[in-house]
């Protein structure tokens, strides 16, 4: 509490024991502005309660005087810089995909012969050997023709024999002949009986060999038949579908000619790159993706292949890529949808700048003529003394949000990013305030997520 002097017409007037904040001056004002409260000097005879409403009228006037004067003086004159540290990370400039998961290998199997399901081992999602026994049909009827299939071809295999035993014997009988006719000893009718016999021996034994060939032709038919009533497994894998039951009908004529869907374990992605992006991606660069399944749990991939037929989406040309997949846990699923980071370049333990702080140097630059850079360098604006000082700077590869410095800072300098509500997170920034005649300069809030322009 304190005395407040007022000037009046001729001479001061104290208002006792006014309360002034913390911090403001006393004010000194002309009687006019307060001849409403104070009439005269013979205020001291008046009441009690009359004085307690012209203190408050006065106070009321020197708060107003003191806040014009303030806004008036205001901080104009000053700006807040928000800033951030240089220092060693990671910086990785990668293509954003999108992509989905399937298997390396697909298999849709069923039965070629319509008949009944007798046996069904699998159900979807079991995981299964090569060569394992998964369905059969009844083999009643395909064991019945593949026995006939059988005794025929024995049948004919003994009368090859006995064709070929008949053979030898014509054989025999035509020279024992010719002999005899060479000798005189019989007719030239004789000698040409023997000669049809033998020519007939010979046409039933290319005939009893030919019967022979397509008896077996058809037996190896019932053999397969017979073992395409069971399906086992190509490879390992798991089931991915089953499609029938016990009791059911399949095969090739059937509603549903696949009854099982096998795929293999490992798997692949076929991720969609805008053609805008394509040109930076080559076969083996590393890739990065996840799941909204599994979190923030990274998984690992490489470049295989990049197709170069585009697919039009939303009018949008886009790039299928192949991509191995890394799943050593085997909880990736055919199907996933996944988001992918094909890595382009990636520097580790670099000093890093945020982009903002490239962003601000040249909005900073354009309000600061005297400050300058050589020509088509980049720079920032370094905290000095609590100053900001322009550096030129070389820089790396950018990940998006910082650049790799490759010149022109060290490990801990104090970059500015911006102004007034711009700032990095806590631990990485804090705020200067320093006099400047600039009005009207300013930060680029949020900071600038392109590169910036070879030089200034």
């Amino acid at each position: 509490m304190s005395d407040i002097p007022i000037k009046g017409n001729d001479q001061p007037i104290l208002i006792e024991n006014a309360e002034i904040p913390s911090g403001e001056e006393h004010v000194s004002l002309d009687a006019q502005h307060v001849k409403q409260a104070l009439v005269d000097q013979r205020v001291q005879g008046m009441s009690k309660g009359k004085k307690i409403i012209l203190l408050l009228a006065a106070i009321l006037v020197i708060g107003a005087a003191a806040y014009g004067i303030q806004k008036w003086t205001g901080t104009d004159n000053q700006v807040s810089y928000a800033t951030a540290i240089v220092s060693q990370g990671t910086v990785t400039n990668s293509i954003e995909a999108t992509g989905t998961l399937e298997a390396v290998r697909t298999s849709d199997m069923g039965f070629k012969n319509d008949d009944i399901i007798t046996v069904l081992n699998v159900q979807p999602g079991d995981h299964v050997t090569a060569g394992q026994v998964l369905a059969q049909q009844d083999p009643a009827s395909l064991s019945n023709a593949l026995q006939q299939a059988q005794n025929t071809v024995d049948q004919d295999s003994i009368s090859l024999k006995s064709s070929q035993m008949s053979l030898e014997t014509a054989r025999k009988e035509l020279e024992r002949q010719q002999q005899l006719f060479d000798a005189s000893a019989i007719s030239q009718t004789e000698l040409e009986t023997a000669r049809n016999s033998y020519a007939k021996a010979e046409l039933d034994l290319q005939l009893a060999e030919a019967k022979l060939d397509n008896d077996r032709a058809k037996l190896v038919q019932a053999q397969e038949d017979m073992a395409e009533a069971t399906i086992v497994a190509p490879f390992d894998g798991l089931i991915g579908a089953v499609n029938g039951q016990v009791g059911s009908i399949n095969g090739i004529n059937s509603s549903s000619s696949t009854l099982l869907t096998v795929m293999s374990d490992e798997l692949q992605m076929i991720a969609l790159v805008n053609e805008a992006d394509i040109g930076e991606v080559e076969v083996g660069q590393a890739v990065e993706f996840s799941s909204s399944s599994f979190g923030a749990k990274v998984f690992n991939g490489e470049v295989l292949r990049i197709t170069p037929q585009a697919q039009t989406v939303s009018n949008v040309q886009y790039y299928p890529v192949l991509i191995s997949c890394e799943d050593p846990e085997g909880v990736l699923l055919s199907g996933m949808s996944v988001s992918a980071l094909i890595i382009v370049d990636r520097e580790e333990n670099a000093l890093t700048v945020p982009m903002m702080a490239i962003s601000y140097a040249q909005t900073f630059l354009r309000g600061n003529p005297a400050s300058v850079v050589p020509s088509g360098a980049q720079a920032v604006v370094v905290m000095e003394n609590q100053q900001p000082v322009v550096k030129a700077v070389e820089l790396g590869i950018s990940d998006g949000t910082n650049y790799a410095v490759v010149n022109g800072l060290n490990s801990g300098d104090t970059v500015v990013i911006g102004t007034g509500s711009t700032s990095q997170s806590a631990s990485e920034s804090e705020t200067f305030t320093t006099p400047t005649n600039n009005r009207g300069q300013g930060g680029m809030p949020g900071g600038g997520m392109s590169p910036p322009p070879g030089g200034f």
